[in-house]
């Protein structure tokens, strides 16, 4: 009898309660929750870094090309309007348009979103009243020639204002979150020693901004804005 006993006992399935199936995907459910938005977060944060580094590259590519053919005007100040719609037609000529857009058609190739305020806003934080459709590009801070347009990989272009050589753009074109930092960027043509080009001959682009935004300013209203970091640092 004894032994039947244990045999019987030893060939007793052992199974899991259902309130301790419960608890684990309980369990698993709420560490989905911590860390899914996140891996998705990076993940999205790792493309807008790449198609960043993609946009430097055509545009820098752009540069040198016309620098090649000597049809890069001559910036006789840093406010050119001439040289700004000379610059910008370079930028046209050397990327496949898709669609190019006039005053009255702005936003359909330059979405609502953040804009750049230079002067015209003050930094602080959003919730205390900068205004975030205040500043450029805006169809009146433009002149004929200087209106958006979207290249073939559906990235949309835009000078900042009309005489400084400010270029903007949104890498994702139309869609979100259309913010500085994220998908929108601002790069300027530069001298050798990475100044500014004010005057002269330009024979580089680089990021207007050389350095990181953690805090609100005018031209990073949603901060973190990686202008240098997301470029230079792998």
């Amino acid at each position: 009898m004894p032994y039947c006993l244990s045999n019987l006992v030893s060939s007793k399935k052992i199974a899991f309660t259902l309130a301790e199936v419960l608890i684990t995907l309980g369990i698993i459910g709420v560490v989905a929750a911590m860390t899914i938005p996140t891996l998705i977060s990076e993940y999205q944060d790792k493309q807008f870094k790449t198609a960043y580094k993609k946009a430097y590259s055509d545009l820098n590519q752009v540069l040198l090309q016309s620098l090649a053919y000597n049809e890069m005007p001559y910036r006789s100040s840093k406010h050119d309007t001439a040289a700004i719609k000379a610059e910008f037609a370079i930028i046209k000529s050397g990327l496949k348009i898709t669609k190019q857009c006039d005053e009255d058609s702005f936003y359909s190739c330059w979405a609502k979103g953040d804009t750049l305020c230079g002067g015209a806003c003050t930094s602080g934080n959003v919730d205390d009243g900068i205004d975030m459709e205040n500043g450029g590009p805006r169809p009146e801070r433009l002149e004929a020639n200087q209106f958006p347009f979207i290249d073939s990989s559906g990235r949309s272009w835009s000078p900042y204002v009309t005489d400084e050589n400010i270029f903007v753009v949104d890498t994702n074109g139309l869609a979100g979150p259309n913010r500085f930092g994220k998908d929108r960027w601002i790069f300027t043509f530069a001298n050798q020693d990475g100044t500014r080009t004010s005057s002269g001959y330009p024979v580089k682009v680089r990021p207007y901004y050389s350095k990181d935004f953690l805090t609100v300013d005018s031209f990073c209203k949603r901060p973190p804005c990686y202008y240098y970091t997301w470029l230079y640092e792998r």
